[in-house]
């Protein structure tokens, strides 16, 4: 037990700890977390999470034509513990315990497993989410997933999504070897990333056109940074490395704007659209301002060059896309040869 005097001083410093978080540090208009000792690269405030809901719209629209768009890993339908990291606003993770509720117990379990056997669901993420209300099966939490993990249940699924330059190379693998480590054997993990680059197969977009310095641009901050931005290129090979089997790989192309023919392509387009125009100020402020070359930008320059780089994405002529790329691979069983790549690679997506 401790003193009056002594609990009153551990509540006022556990207060104190969590204010700091939810204030976050101030920088150039955004707010950034305060949790890990290292500068992350994008913000957590209002505007970034509205980037955030964008995004999970984009990755369902894309996938919409599946029964499930929000995973590939075929983990079953009573699957235990999930995880999600990086979950930003815990748009995926609160979908997913959606899927594998708690359910009506007045029903036959055996009859209707889907409905009585909930999955506990846990997002990770940095800074906490502005959630008010989520399943009852789902959790998310402030923890840094880059320092030695504070839960160790067996995991049946591990997602990361758009986590690009979120660390060094020696971070990932940690950050790799910790997901192998906290799966069931049999377990999964998936991961979908997206390459920082606008491209154009049709030459509608000019060679010299401000939208093709946008890739250039934060590719060269992020390796000054020491946090390079390759991490879509970098993922089967991480999946290898970490001793994962059975390695799935699917590419998209991820229209900006609604100049695609067809439907589905269209509607991904427009999301993807406002998922840029509110996304580009965060994604690269912190990184222009401190790496920016032939030396760091000031907040105005920076401000200036997002404004142009709207003005070109709002011309309809321009048929620009993002390219990203989905994986996900098995944890094998004991006995298993777990260094040897044994996956099947879907091609890409057009």
């Amino acid at each position: 037990m401790c003193s009056s005097d002594g609990c009153s001083d551990q509540r006022r410093e556990t207060t104190s700890i969590k204010s700091s978080i939810y204030r976050g540090l101030e920088e150039n208009g955004r707010r950034y977390q305060t949790l890990s000792h290292k500068e992350y690269i994008v913000p957590s405030d209002e505007k970034q999470f509205e980037t955030y809901e964008a995004g999970h719209l984009l990755a369902l629209v894309m996938d919409s034509d599946r029964d499930n768009p929000l995973f590939y890993s075929p983990i079953g339908d009573n699957p235990t513990n999930i995880l999600d990291l990086g979950t930003g606003q815990g748009n995926w993770a609160i979908d997913v315990a959606d899927m594998f509720p708690s359910g009506n117990t007045s029903l036959n379990p055996i009859q209707y497993p889907k409905l009585t056997q909930a999955a506990n669901v846990r997002g990770v993420d940095l800074f906490p989410p502005p959630v008010t209300w989520m399943p009852p099966n789902c959790i998310l939490e402030v923890d840094n997933i880059a320092e030695p993990w504070t839960w160790n249940e067996a995991q049946d699924l591990i997602h990361i999504r758009i986590m690009i330059g979120s660390f060094d190379p020696s971070e990932w693998e940690r950050v790799y070897d910790q997901c192998y480590n906290n799966l069931r054997p049999g377990g999964w993990m998936e991961q979908l990333e997206a390459k920082p680059f606008l491209e154009c197969d049709d030459d509608s977009l000019p060679a010299d056109n401000i939208l093709r310095t946008w890739g250039p641009n934060l590719l060269g901050c992020g390796e000054r940074a020491g946090r390079p931005l390759d991490t879509m290129e970098r993922m089967k090979e991480r999946f290898v490395n970490a001793g994962f089997v059975d390695i799935h790989e699917k590419d998209y192309k991820w229209p900006i704007g609604p100049w695609a023919k067809n439907q589905k392509y269209k509607e991904a387009g427009v999301v993807n659209y406002h998922h840029w125009m509110s996304g580009m100020e965060g994604w690269s402020m912190w990184l222009l301002t401190k790496f920016g070359a032939p030396k760091p930008w000031s907040h105005d320059e920076v401000i200036v060059y997002i404004a142009r780089l709207r003005a070109e994405l709002k011309k309809p002529q321009y048929h620009v896309y993002e390219r990203a790329r989905r994986v996900w691979a098995r944890k094998p069983f004991p006995g298993e040869v777990s260094r040897a790549p044994r996956g099947v690679f879907i091609k890409t997506e057009r």
